[in-house]
């Protein structure tokens, strides 16, 4: 145990002292602020310039199809004219702000006719002016306006099936919120876990290794170096997620998303992230980890060069893509039942039990279930890869055969 500490003491002190280490937990937090905030403020300057338009035409046509584009704010009016001029130019757009397009509206054979005039042609490719088919049946059929939009509006109630959310809003949030989350555990597990990897393969090579098998156990050693990469990744993964807290509901209360997200819907524990939720992360993160980081460890144990690691790490990050895969599934079907049976499988359940939690009703034992089997699966890891480092840390040349593998594993 004493072994244990000083590894794990001197290893932790090494990388929250590195630079590296620094550099890459503000480039983290600013990429992920790029990734929530970027998306709001391109769409901003689109929708802006595709949905200001300039109306023409007669003051009560150009009145009531006001009225109406605005109503579910697909476009904003920025001014009205009885007629356009004879040539609508880019610079007649650019006197009126950020106008995307100019229209005249006129009334032919009982129908209605547009004439579009936009600035960027990709914008409209394909607009319908939905917004404008009560006008259109107004006047095609002469009924008022109100018995049109009595007979446009179809009343719903959606009822949910599931206990987990209350309303469609904080439900697509939360499906949202639990890509991300899985997303970046995902990221974290892989970097990590390859962090740990090129460290002891640079060992290996650099022949310190022999140095430190000859006065630490070699289990001591392996166990030091994973527990001390997983607190620093712990605390990288921890920046980032509060760095999305912290954006996410500014995010959500943003003009550019008033009209798909409701007013009630702001905030983390509107959009799922409660503290029941974060402990679930933090617990599916730790042993996900140190299932992969043993793997990636006794993995880089076994080769003799650094230009070596690629045949190595090919096998072993087959799980973790799968697992992520797997996950973005139950995304859509959380209780299929190839998705229930892989979040109890290890190595699999971090990303897929979690998912599940994230985004419907789990029967409370099951992930209390699946955090006992990937416990135990460390265990079995530490165990299986402690016996490999130990005679993969000496073992120079040629790669091992997977016969010399078992042999240590047996010894």
């Amino acid at each position: 145990m004493r072994d244990f500490g000083i590894v794990f003491r001197a290893e932790l002190v090494r990388k929250i002292r590195s630079r590296l280490f620094w550099l890459a937990t503000a480039a983290g937090m600013i990429a992920i602020a790029f990734l929530i905030e970027a998306p709001l403020f391109f769409s901003s300057i689109v929708q802006s310039s595709a949905s200001d338009v300039i109306l023409a035409g007669p003051p009560a046509l150009v009145a009531r199809a006001k009225t109406l584009m605005e109503r579910h704010k697909d476009y904003r009016v920025v001014a009205t004219y009885a007629t356009l001029p004879h040539r609508v130019t880019p610079a007649f757009l650019a006197a009126h702000g950020k106008a995307g397009a100019a229209i005249a509206i006129a009334e032919r054979g009982g129908r209605l006719r547009l004439d579009v005039y936009p600035r960027d042609l990709s914008a409209f490719d394909g607009a319908q002016f939905r917004d404008l088919v009560p006008l259109n049946i107004e006047l095609g059929t002469g009924l008022s306006a109100t018995r049109i939009d009595r007979a446009l509006a179809i009343e719903r109630t959606i009822h949910p099936i599931d206990a987990k959310f209350a309303d469609t809003q904080t439900a697509a949030l939360a499906h949202g919120l639990a890509f991300g989350m899985v997303f970046v555990l995902y990221l974290a597990i892989i970097i990590a876990s390859q962090s740990v990897m090129s460290a002891v393969a640079e060992e290996k090579t650099s022949r310190i290794a022999e140095i430190l098998v000859a006065t630490i156990s070699p289990t001591n050693l392996l166990a030091g170096k994973v527990f001390a990469s997983a607190v620093v990744a712990l605390v990288q993964v921890g920046s980032w997620l509060a760095t999305a807290a912290v954006l996410v509901p500014f995010a959500a209360s943003s003009p550019v998303l008033a009209s798909s997200i409701a007013p009630k819907a702001h905030g983390p524990a509107a959009i799922g992230l409660d503290p029941l939720l974060a402990l679930y992360f933090a617990a599916f993160f730790i042993l996900g980890y140190l299932q992969y980081a043993t793997t990636y460890a006794a993995a880089a144990s076994l080769v003799s060069r650094t230009e070596d690691l690629g045949i190595v790490t090919t096998p072993v990050i087959f799980p973790v893509v799968g697992a992520f895969f797997v996950a973005q599934y139950g995304l859509v079907e959380p209780n299929a039942p190839i998705v229930v049976a892989c979040s109890f499988v290890p190595f699999l359940s971090p990303f897929v039990m979690f998912t599940r939690v994230a985004i419907s009703s789990v029967p409370a034992w099951q992930p209390i279930v699946a955090l006992v089997l990937d416990a135990l699966a460390v265990v079995v890891c530490f165990w299986a890869a402690g016996r490999i480092y130990r005679v993969g840390m000496l073992l120079y040349g040629r790669l091992p055969s997977p016969r010399q593998i078992l042999a240590a594993l047996r010894s």
